[in-house]
């Protein structure tokens, strides 16, 4: 029997590549290959994971060593802001290797955070710039200024110790500069939760260090000229009275000429500007915007300087003034309000007035600013009263009183408030001073957008010192090289209903100017909203009442609003504006506002919306 043989079957081989692969893929070999895959992503998510989790440690660090650092710089302690530099240094350093690599490369590739790594990136390289160059000269004029030596001792400046702090300041201010310029040319407007909280919070830190770096370099480059230096210097000190408000900060009361010699300086003459009443002409020609806005009343009274929010102009009516009316001529002049003061005496401590008892820090803007016009119903006793805590507090400060670190700081915070301005009438240094934020400008230039809201006070009263307000501004849009720019203030009248106000602050006595339309206890104020070089000021209105159309005048190329408003005893408005910024203004929005009687100011740097 024949037996019947299948035949063999060969298979036919497969191509060998990748889909000569699908049974083996199949099978467990597959498993093997995909859980490596798998495992390779899962090291790389835990790679960048690790990666941002350490760079996020090291800039916690930065924070808080900065903070110890910027406590120990405040506190005058040099050896312990070293120390704190140090730590600051290497999480510095830390994050910035962290955050610049291939790693850190493929986060900012993400879709959804790619944003935020960026972000991260340029504030890590510029915080650790700065800890390389700008932070460690701070600790070195640290130590100099910490040094006994750095204060003046019996009226008498220290003119070279002075003179060495202008160095490490202008290499921070350059180091401070660049890291503005880093920061600002993020676009962050899709930065999210606290990234974008704390970004933003970096960028105003640095925009304020700068400016006052600035101050500082300039101040330091200056004060030895301004302290005789170069020869005898006459600066008049106008201490302005917030509780009559102007727009620069108060009215010009009590005047003081300060003589200054090869760094020795006292108080030579005092003045109250009420002993010189108005003129039938301005003490200097008005400009055609000056007259159309504040009209010849800015010229006529020497009190009324301070109506302009410019300080190089309130200063050339001040020193017209003196000139005039007291005699010699003056280098320049010095506006400091009372809550300048009390910052000051929070550093030297309680000043005794000779005569008055004592003034500190806590009670000294009521004492000058209230109390006496509830004590002493007398205008001359009323001036000789500020002129001698005037001269009592510069007496303390020029003999050294405080701690130089305490003294400096608070005098930065004064005239970052806009509470102490200046103007020299030698060039070469006002030149100096010039685009500082101590000059005070109300500028005309066209490449800025500065907006100004100026509060006045329109009764000739002492209210303002119950007078609380706040403004705000935000750069809404950009369009066509210029910004919309939205803001407001809000003010509150804080006597209490039922309070009886004396005639001395009301400014309502018997037959006077408004003793039948305004009741004891009111406010009459004048604010003015003043937009950037050829803007436009597109919509004004108090309590959602608008003013249509609106009025303007022109101040020198600067549209100008006005509204006049009286506010009842515990009574809050509101004025909203609408403006748009001259063509080409496409940076920063600088918001200035009229210092009041309390602390802090909402003087501000606003985000350019372009």
């Amino acid at each position: 029997m024949l037996c019947r043989v299948s035949p063999v079957v060969r298979r036919r081989r497969r191509p060998r590549g990748w889909r000569g692969l699908g049974p083996w893929l199949r099978g467990r070999p597959a498993r093997m290959v995909w859980l490596g895959v798998a495992g390779v992503a899962a090291l790389f998510v835990l790679w960048t994971g690790w990666t941002a989790w350490s760079a996020a440690q090291d800039l916690d660090e930065v924070e808080r060593s900065a903070r110890v650092l910027r406590n120990e710089l405040q506190e005058g302690d040099p050896v312990d802001a070293a120390e704190a530099l140090e730590r600051y240094q290497e999480a510095a350093a830390g994050a910035r290797g962290h955050t610049d690599g291939p790693t850190w490369w493929l986060i900012e590739q993400l879709p959804l955070y790619g944003d935020d790594a960026e972000a991260i990136s340029t504030a890590a390289a510029v915080l650790d710039d700065l800890g390389e160059d700008g932070i460690p000269q701070l600790v070195d004029a640290a130590e100099l200024v910490a040094a006994r030596s750095f204060n003046p001792d019996d009226r008498q400046f220290p003119l070279e110790v002075i003179a060495s702090v202008g160095e490490p300041a202008r290499e921070s201010e350059q180091a401070f500069d660049e890291a503005a310029t880093a920061l600002e040319g993020v676009d962050d407007g899709s930065l999210v939760g606290p990234v974008a909280t704390s970004f933003e919070e970096l960028r105003t830190i640095v925009l304020d260090a700068r400016a006052t770096l600035g101050s500082a370099y300039r101040a330091a480059e200056l004060m030895p000229s301004l302290l005789g230096a170069d020869g005898p210097r006459d600066h008049l000190l106008v201490f302005q009275n917030n509780a009559e408000l102007r727009s620069l900060g108060g009215l010009a009361g009590s005047i003081s000429r300060i003589h200054a010699d090869d760094g020795e300086v006292e108080i030579r003459e005092q003045e109250g500007t009420s002993h010189y009443l108005g003129r039938d002409r301005p003490v200097i020609p008005l400009t055609d915007g000056e007259q159309r806005v504040f009209g010849p009343a800015l010229g006529q009274w020497f009190m009324n300087a301070s109506m302009t929010p410019d300080a190089g102009r309130a200063a050339m009516f001040a020193g017209a003034w003196w000139e005039q009316e007291i005699g010699g001529e003056v280098d320049g002049v010095f506006f400091v309000d009372p809550v300048a003061v009390s910052y000051l005496l929070t550093a030297t401590g309680p000043v005794q007035v000779p005569g008055y008892g004592t003034v500190s820090s806590a009670d000294v803007v009521a004492k000058v600013e209230n109390q006496i016009y509830l004590t002493a119903p007398d205008l001359a006793a009323q001036e000789e009263y500020q002129n001698a805590v005037a001269k009592a507090v510069f007496n303390a400060f020029s003999s050294g009183r405080g701690n130089p670190v305490a003294v400096i700081t608070n005098l930065v915070r004064g005239v970052a408030e806009g509470r102490i301005r200046m103007h020299s009438f030698v060039d070469p240094e006002q030149e100096t001073i010039a685009g500082t934020e101590i000059a005070g400008e109300l500028t005309a230039d066209v490449d800025e957008a500065q907006v100004g809201i100026y509060v006045n006070d329109a009764l000739e009263s002492k209210m303002t010192y119950y007078l609380t307000y706040d403004a705000d501004a935000v750069a809404r849009s950009c369009s066509g090289y210029a910004q919309e720019v939205v803001g407001s203030i809000r003010l509150t009248n804080a006597v209490a209903p039922g309070t009886d106000v004396p005639p001395t602050v009301s400014g309502i006595f018997p037959g006077g100017r408004f003793y039948d339309e305004i009741e004891p206890g009111q406010q009459r104020l004048a604010v003015y909203v003043v937009g950037p070089a050829g803007g436009s000021i597109d919509a004004l209105s108090l309590d959602s009442r608008s003013f249509d159309p609106v009025a303007t005048e022109d101040l020198d190329g600067r549209p100008v609003a006005q509204v006049v408003t009286v506010l009842d005893k515990g009574e809050t408005q509101e004025i909203e504006f609408e403006l748009s910024t001259g063509p080409g203004q496409t940076g920063p929005v600088e918001l200035d506002v009229t210092p009041g009687a309390f602390p802090g100011s909402s003087s501000r740097t606003v985000r350019s919306s372009c």
